[in-house]
């Protein structure tokens, strides 16, 4: 008898702990999951004031359970619960890249950079213009000058795309036209177990974790009033999150976006190290923004709670946070530690994505 009710009490016990097991692991998004929605953002070109089709592959990857809309501006934004306090988490949707200002006789187009970036990184590389009709293939001409390092006076806009044609007639005929955006061939690259490497990270990463994030979260009553924004042109002047903080003034904002980390071999680590790996960052200082020490400690008290890996670290350049100060806004970033960054072979660790994620709920939910 004593045999049986102890087999029933262990029974019992590894029932709970399975159970419980199960349940911690339904909270964290899968792998497979985030790699899918990376790879789908990833691969969409959508340079500063081309956003579009990002935008459209957001909105189609969102719960069928929640509204999301477009605003005037192309921003995305869903809405769930209500009341106060009201919190917006805010990612950008657009990449560096070019757009063409010239077709020259010769058929070469003449561009001019959307966003900042060395030109060195696209000498020599293959692209994609961005039709009406689709995209075509083009190569970045080396510079008369391709021997030396990076000349003073070899600016981005100085670039010049060869599409294999020797006229602007030609060229006019593929369909290229003044004002086509151009992307580096995009594709995600896994980099051993968990590292992938990709253009446009900075900020498909952060859109993905929004939306990995608002999955957990449809559904759910919230006692606050939580907003998911996927803004533009945030590489070009923060304009879409400018735009947005006319309209809304959340008590909380929360910037998704990529910490630069020195987590990268010839990266002097003495400031801006976050490894890959360990974890989201909470991006307490910037040279927009000051994290209050209270709201940092708060976030990290949330992580602690829910098992989620976390750093925090110092890095430079603004988030779309900062525009909403002025309006009474408290902005505490959010990020993941990437290197490279503002190239097409930016790396980031996909266990940090995920907790990034999870952080996101972790925060509407209990912040």
């Amino acid at each position: 008898m004593k045999n049986i009710r102890a087999n029933s009490v262990i029974v019992l016990i590894t029932y709970l702990i399975s159970s419980l097991f199960v349940m911690q692991c339904s909270q964290t998004t899968s792998e497979q999951e985030a790699r899918d929605v990376f790879r789908q953002l990833v691969e969409i070109p959508g340079v500063s004031f081309h956003e579009e089709l990002v935008a459209g592959k957001i909105r189609e990857l969102l719960p069928a359970n929640v509204t999301s809309e477009v605003d005037q501006w192309g921003n995305v934004l869903v809405t769930i619960g209500s009341g106060k306090p009201e919190i917006m988490f805010v990612a950008h949707m657009d990449e560096i890249g070019l757009e063409i200002t010239a077709i020259n006789d010769d058929g070469t187009l003449s561009v001019r950079s959307r966003g900042g970036f060395f030109s060195t990184i696209w000498e020599s590389k293959v692209v994609k213009i961005r039709t009406a009709s689709g995209s075509v293939d083009g190569i970045i001409e080396p510079r008369n000058t391709y021997m030396e390092i990076e000349p003073e006076n070899h600016r981005r806009n100085d670039l010049k795309v060869y599409v294999g044609t020797n006229s602007k007639a030609e060229t006019e005929y593929m369909g290229i036209g003044i004002g086509n955006s151009i992307v580096q061939t995009k594709r995600t690259t896994p980099l051993g177990e968990y590292k992938i490497g990709a253009g446009s990270i900075d900020d498909r990463a952060g859109c993905t974790a929004q939306i990995l994030a608002l999955r957990k979260l449809a559904g759910k009553k919230l006692n606050k009033t939580v907003r998911f924004a996927w803004v533009v042109q945030e590489e070009t002047g923060l304009t879409g999150s400018r735009r947005l903080s006319q309209v809304y003034s959340p008590d909380f904002v929360f910037a998704v976006d990529t910490f630069v980390s020195s987590d990268a071999p010839l990266d002097n680590q003495a400031i801006g190290y976050a490894p890959l790996g360990g974890g989201a960052v909470i991006r307490v200082f910037d040279s927009s923004n000051i994290a209050s020490e209270h709201s940092v400690n708060k976030i990290r008290e949330i992580a602690q709670s829910r098992n989620i890996p976390i750093q925090w670290g110092i890095t430079s350049g603004g988030n779309d946070g900062s525009v909403f100060l002025l309006g009474g806004s408290e902005d505490i970033p959010l990020s993941w530690p990437g290197i490279y960054s503002h190239s097409y072979v930016s790396v980031l660790d996909i266990r940090d994505l995920i907790a990034l994620s999870d952080l996101i709920v972790g925060v509407a939910e209990s912040f």
